[in-house]
């Protein structure tokens, strides 16, 4: 019997060619999570995950938007999603907005970096985002590789509406 790997790289059918893609940009970065997230009414689903953090964040996972709900901490897709710019959050423990969000809570992430993903009529339909336990800041050439993401991501949707899952 061969042990389970520690962590698997996953996505929807029509993200596959980008896997190889998301796992260099993991590593590259030194992240835990790299995810590709689609956007619901009332939740982020996860479309596609690199990084050590996969265990957590497996295609299909949806995390509860907070929507209305004031008592709610907002997840940061969801801010993203709702604003259409970019986020950057070096460390939601000291962060006014996220402090207490659910992947700081339940997974430890609580550095975040993230940009909408557009459909072929530029509505935001999801989102690329990076996530790490570690408060960091990102290079000029990081967050370039990480817009050249979405950019690939995109052009999938823009030909597959239904990309993301």
């Amino acid at each position: 019997m061969t042990p389970a790997e520690p962590f698997a790289t996953d996505s929807t059918p029509a993200l596959s060619a980008l896997t190889p893609q998301l796992e260099a940009l993991a590593s590259r970065l030194g992240v835990k999570s790299v995810l590709v997230m689609r956007s619901e009414p009332d939740a982020m689903v996860v479309a596609a995950t690199a990084g050590e953090a996969t265990q957590h964040y497996t295609v299909g996972a949806a995390g509860k938007k907070a929507g209305e709900d004031t008592s709610r901490t907002p997840l940061y897709c969801e801010r993203v999603v709702d604003t259409d710019e970019a986020l950057y959050v070096q460390d939601s423990r000291t962060d006014e907005t996220f402090a207490g969000n659910e992947d700081e809570t339940e997974f430890g992430l609580h550095n975040y970096l993230g940009v909408a993903v557009h459909d072929g009529e530029g509505r935001v339909v999801g989102t690329v985002c990076v996530l790490d336990d570690t408060a960091r800041e990102y290079s000029e050439q990081e967050r370039a590789e990480l817009e050249r993401v979405r950019a690939d991501v995109e052009a999938i949707v823009a030909k597959d509406t239904g990309a993301l899952g």
